[in-house]
């Protein structure tokens, strides 16, 4: 048989080539809404990770003194991105846990920029929106052709006697609650660093996914199935190819929290990761748009 000339075998195999289609992404979870752009935590960061095309958003939750569950990462209001109204400071150490939703309401944690992220948007008479209202929003119509996002949601919990947090089985039952009344069950995934609490959840709702955090190098595999659960988070530089491969292996999905620079992003999708949580979704989805879709 005939020797084909080098110059179309390597015609050839560039044809090839550019026939196979690129390895598929991880989704893309948009952290705190998308603090890198708008105020963390708020309707107007979650606005901006839906239109950017984030596949997930992942929020915070507490409870106020009337039982609401709110959003927001710290136990105490912020006072460098909170303000009265009236533009007074918020004082240190005022508790999410220690005042109403109305009177959480009181307070505008959009008036100024975070100082950590110079590319955010402030955004004026932003208000700390409550879960329920988050739910509304993500369940609003998109444009036609878009999927719903998957919800990442954080339970933050403080142990003693600081009365930061409710009582877990309180805790766990008012976010079941306000799941299940708003048809979000199969669209969530509740996450915590306290596992506990995670299990409280997975009583009263055995069928909702959960997903604990951790911060520490341990053995990924043993803590799923010790929690029964279909997927683990971890500190993004923790995960490895060999720890995300034995998760794989043991039918558990990855999250890897929070990757903000493309080296590390483009690392976890090489390693395998299920999932990147990171603070500018929109520049994640169009870096990744050769991808493809999830």
């Amino acid at each position: 048989m005939a020797r084909m000339p080098i110059r179309f075998l390597c015609l050839l195999a560039g044809v090839l080539a550019s026939a196979v289609p690129p390895p598929a992404r991880p989704l893309v979870v948009g952290h705190r809404g998308a603090r890198a752009r708008f105020p963390e935590n708020t309707l107007p960061a979650l606005r901006h990770a839906l239109s950017a095309g984030a596949d997930g958003v992942e929020i915070d939750v507490r409870v106020s003194a009337d039982d609401t569950p709110v959003v927001s990462h710290d136990a105490t209001l912020s006072p460098v991105r909170c303000r009265a109204f009236d533009g007074r400071r918020v004082p240190a150490g005022v508790a999410i846990r220690g005042l109403s939703f109305e009177a959480l309401r009181r307070f505008d944690c959009g008036a100024v920029g975070d100082p950590g992220f110079p590319s955010q948007r402030a955004v004026p008479g932003t208000r700390i929106p409550s879960l329920a209202e988050v739910l509304d929003l993500l369940d609003a119509p998109g444009p036609p052709g878009t999927r719903k996002a998957t919800l990442f949601l954080e339970l933050k919990y403080e142990e003693g006697p600081s009365a930061l947090s409710p009582p877990r089985d309180l805790f766990a039952r008012l976010v079941v609650d306000l799941l299940r009344e708003h048809g979000f069950a199969d669209r969530t995934i509740v996450l915590s660093f306290d596992h506990s609490l995670l299990r409280t959840v997975r009583a009263l709702a055995p069928a909702l996914r959960t997903m604990p955090l951790v911060d520490q190098d341990v053995d990924l595999a043993a803590l799923a199935q010790r929690e029964q659960a279909p997927w683990v988070g971890a500190r993004h530089g923790r995960l490895t190819s060999a720890s995300v491969e034995a998760l794989h292996a043991a039918g558990v999905k990855v999250f890897a929290w929070t990757a903000n620079a493309p080296r590390d992003q483009d690392r976890l999708a090489a390693v395998g990761v299920d999932a990147v949580g990171t603070d500018d979704p929109q520049a994640l989805v169009e870096r990744w748009k050769e991808r493809g879709p999830r």
